[in-house]
């Protein structure tokens, strides 16, 4: 199967079905990977008009194995080797936008349009798979801060989850969702924490799952729904993702998100 992913472009595309206008500021190449990149992008109705594109860039990619029996996966990425200026963020104008949504990467360029975002009004999220240099200056600037357990475990592996959950939470996100698989997933801010079990479904390919449940989290922050919606909704969604193949043809319509619930 050969399909296009990552955290936040598969956030958008579920956002995109929802009736959202979603635009996703990249960087890849014009060689085949790339060309594929831009179809999916115009298939899933995401503008891409922001994004650097140029011959000279190499286009990232992946390869993830799903096991049969779980529909757990692994992933061997190369992100290609160019990053985003400063000149290509030069012409947005942040307030025409609600949401920004990123992964960390794209490093001081990340915190710029964090920052900015900020200042013109709008909400920031981040969906963080691994260490980022210099988190703590970028989360400043991050309302909601998602991440699997396993990173808590990376970056404070002398604490407990919750524990090193609340280390993130004093370095400036207003909550933090913490993403345990099966065990569901549990959000947490200055005053109160709440648990949510997985929805019980028979896994086919997880490959995708915690993308989803960042961009469900994202339609009910916009909605301004409670924490303890919010978390139900994204672990309905997130399950019905996992019952098909691959980060398009898998992702749930509203009817279908809240027939499950």
């Amino acid at each position: 199967h050969h399909q296009v992913g990552g955290p936040v472009v598969t956030a958008l595309a579920l956002l995109a079905k929802w009736g959202y206008r979603p635009s996703f500021i990249g960087c890849w190449g014009t060689d085949d990977l790339g060309e594929r990149i831009e179809r999916d992008l115009i298939a899933c109705h995401i503008e891409s008009g922001m994004a650097s594109v140029h011959p000279s860039h190499a286009t990232g990619f992946a390869h993830v194995w799903v096991e049969a029996h779980t529909g757990r996966r692994s992933i061997a990425a190369y992100r290609g080797k160019e990053y985003l200026s400063e000149e290509d963020l030069s012409d947005i104008c942040w307030a025409d936008w609600h949401h920004l949504h990123l992964d960390g990467w794209h490093g001081k360029l990340a915190r710029l349009a964090a920052e900015s975002m900020t200042q013109a009004g709008g909400t920031v999220s981040m969906d963080l798979g691994s260490p980022k240099p210099d988190l703590a200056s970028l989360l400043k600037h991050v309302h909601a801060l998602q991440c699997p357990e396993s990173l808590l475990e990376n970056l404070y592996p002398e604490q407990p989850s919750d524990e090193a959950a609340k280390r993130l939470l004093e370095l400036g996100p207003e909550e933090i969702v913490v993403t345990q698989g099966e065990r569901g997933a549990w959000l947490l801010n200055s005053n109160e924490s709440f648990h949510q079990a997985a929805h019980e479904v028979a896994a086919i390919d997880t490959n995708g799952a915690g993308d989803v449940f960042a961009g469900a989290m994202i339609h009910g922050r916009i909605q301004g729904w409670h924490p303890v919606k919010r978390l139900q909704f994204a672990a309905a969604c997130s399950g019905l993702k996992c019952q098909q193949m691959g980060n398009r043809a898998s992702l749930p319509s509203l009817r279908q998100v809240e027939a499950l619930l």
